[in-house]
């Protein structure tokens, strides 16, 4: 498959496809990747939660995890403050080889607008030791949230504000991840996020185009940016009302304006194709050409 990035004008080649646990893997590191940026851009304070589970809830650890991670958001929203996770399954396939127990821990970066909203321990000799509560997030709260579903579980503050030198470590490969899922027998998801900023996601090209588009049209920032797959894509809101019998009926709807396409596209594909608004490129091209006329 032939690239070409649209901004330099530089060609790839790429070839074959990914499997399950490739892909896997480059939606992870993207997402560490995100949330380092999210972190260093608004100056967040980072605390590290690792969790232990036992063999026999690893098909459930992905279902579990995300539902802790969610009651915890809400703790630090209700509060007022920002709140953004990544949590990575550590497989350790060396000690299921040497010992036959897989016993695989969740690392967890978390990632708040508040200092000391999580509370910290610090580790030596086996032993767990607590220094500090936290004004969000107590260690009653931990108890009652993850040890009923899990087992150990420690949290410390981070000393780094470069997320992936901690979680890289974790990351499967992708030979070892498809061997642990085929000991498991079954799909087992192996991180989970929250959501971030889009502005995060965007690649530089797409970016300044974006703030280009802006400048040029100030309505478009109030519509609901978010990005899908490889392109940053802009929605509207839209409200439908209608009657049965005695009831109101509202729907709503979020149609796609426009798209911001990404920095690389495949020559050999066309991507004239465009929702209702039409292509970034061809709105910027069109207000030139009015301010040309003029």
């Amino acid at each position: 498959m032939k690239l070409k990035n649209r901004f330099t004008g530089q060609e790839a080649t790429i070839s074959g496809v990914m499997s399950d646990a490739e892909r896997s893997l480059w939606r992870l590191k993207k997402r560490i990747r995100d949330f380092d940026q999210c972190v260093q851009r608004e100056g967040l304070e980072v605390s590290f939660l690792t969790v232990t589970q036992s063999d026999k809830s690893i098909g459930d650890g992905y279902r579990w995890i995300t539902k802790v991670m969610q009651a915890m958001g809400k703790q630090f929203k209700r509060s007022g403050y920002a709140f953004y996770y990544v949590a990575v399954l550590e497989i350790q396939p060396k000690r299921y080889r040497e010992k036959g127990v897989l016993a695989p821990h969740w690392h967890i970066a978390i990632a708040v607008s508040v200092d000391g909203g999580l509370p910290h321990a610090t580790r030596g000799d086996g032993r767990i030791k607590k220094l500090r509560n936290g004004s969000v997030i107590t260690w009653d709260w931990l108890f009652q949230n993850i040890k009923q579903k899990f087992g150990m579980y420690f949290v410390c503050d981070c000393y780094s504000s470069h997320v992936y030198d901690y979680l890289g470590k974790y990351i499967a490969k992708g030979g070892e991840l498809d061997d642990f899922k085929r000991k498991i027998g079954r799909k087992v998801r192996v991180f989970s996020a929250s959501r971030m900023p889009v502005e995060y996601q965007m690649s530089d090209g797409q970016s300044g185009e974006y703030k280009n588009l802006i400048e040029a049209y100030p309505g478009l920032d109030e519509l609901y940016w978010r990005r899908e797959d490889s392109r940053i894509v802009a929605r509207a809101k839209e409200v439908i009302e209608g009657k049965f019998i005695n009831m109101v009926i509202r729907k709503v709807k979020y149609p796609k304006v426009l798209t911001i396409k990404p920095d690389w596209l495949v020559q050999d594909f066309d991507w004239n194709i465009k929702p209702i608004g039409g292509d970034a490129h061809e709105l910027q091209a069109e207000r030139e050409a009015h301010t040309h006329s003029e």
